[in-house]
This record gives C-alpha cells, structure tokens and sequence, in this order.
C-alpha cells in the first residue's frame, strides 16, 4: 500500500513540475524595424572586368531605378534581362533606370557572373550596372545616416533569384515582384513606376 501512495505521489509531483503559473512567457518582438531608406557602396562590374565603387543612393537619385537581383545560373534572371535589354533598345525604357545586383556571391564566382552578363560577348549581356555586392555589404539606414543593424540580404526583404525591386529617389523600395517568368504585365507595372 506503502508503495502505490508512494508512486501516486511520485506521478503526482511529476505531472505538477515545471510553470504553475498563470501567466503566459510571450517573447518581446524585437523593437528594431527594418530601414525604410536604403543605400550601399559595392564594386560594379562593367565590360573589362575593372572594378570601380557604385553608391546606391547616387544612381537612384536622378530617378526611380528597377533593381533586377541576378544569378548567373537563373534562367528567369537570364529571360528578365534578355527582355529589359530589348525595352532600352527600342527606347521604352532608359539604362539609367536599371540596375542588376549580383545575390549569390558566396557561391557564384565573379568570373561566372561576367561570363553570362559582362561583357558584349556574355549570354544574357546588360548595358546598366551590374553591381557585386557580398553578404558583408553594409547597408546604411539613410533616415539615421549610420549602418543598419541587419545584414545586407535582410535589408532588401532576402530576395531570390529574380526578385525585381523598384526603389524611388528616397531609397525606398515602392515595389516588388518575385514573378520568374517575364510576363508583359509585370513589365507595364514596371514601366509606369520608372518612366
């Protein structure tokens, strides 16, 4: 008898352990937000492979810019920029208001990058900036004017492969598309925000 008060007991304190409490531990959110105003500094690559620094928030400032994040081995990244290329031939979009950001550099080799959109000879060639940036790129917070506490991928909402982002001349991101496939009504919208 001994033995089965005691086991009971045993179950009993058992089940008991642990939070008795009423109260629910609910995590704080963090209280830091995401910059809403954005730049960076980070090599661009043109047509003879020579380096040179591109500052984000100068080249958007003469208007609003579409950012294209690329990979070298992206097939929809390959059929954007095939056609937004044909849209600045024909004089339906300006180069100026485009921009290629290279998103794979940890395992995408610069050499590769050049090989598919570098260079006139490349597969899928571009005729705007193609900018090299790596994860350690710092982001800066333009309403604060210093470094963002997130990284560099995190700041642009971790964008795959395409991912088409149009930011306005204040450094924000006013639109956003993640449609693989060219497609002539993502491109209107496109047009109508940077024209």
């Amino acid at each position: 008898m001994r033995a089965s008060v005691f086991i009971f007991l045993i179950l009993l304190f058992t089940a008991l352990s642990g939070c008795v409490s009423d109260e629910q531990i609910i995590p704080e959110e963090s209280s830091q937000e995401f910059p809403e105003r954005l730049s960076f500094s980070a090599p661009i690559m043109n047509g003879s492979s020579n380096l040179t620094n591109f500052v984000l928030e100068e080249y958007v400032s003469e208007g609003p810019v579409l950012m294209l994040w690329v990979a070298a081995g992206c097939m929809g990244c390959h059929s954007w920029t095939d056609m937004l290329v044909e849209e600045v031939n024909s004089g339906n979009i300006s180069n100026s208001s485009l921009l290629s950001i290279h998103r794979y550099s940890s395992f995408e080799s610069e050499s590769y990058v050049e090989e598919v959109y570098g260079t006139n000879n490349s597969t899928n060639p571009v005729n705007w900036p193609l900018i090299l940036p790596s994860e350690e790129t710092v982001v800066i917070d333009l309403d604060t004017g210093v470094e963002s506490n997130f990284g560099f991928y995190q700041s642009f909402g971790n964008p795959s492969t395409p991912t088409l982002q149009v930011m306005d001349v204040d450094g924000k991101i006013i639109w956003s598309s993640k449609t693989y496939w060219p497609s002539a009504d993502v491109l209107e919208e496109i047009k109508f925000l940077i024209n």
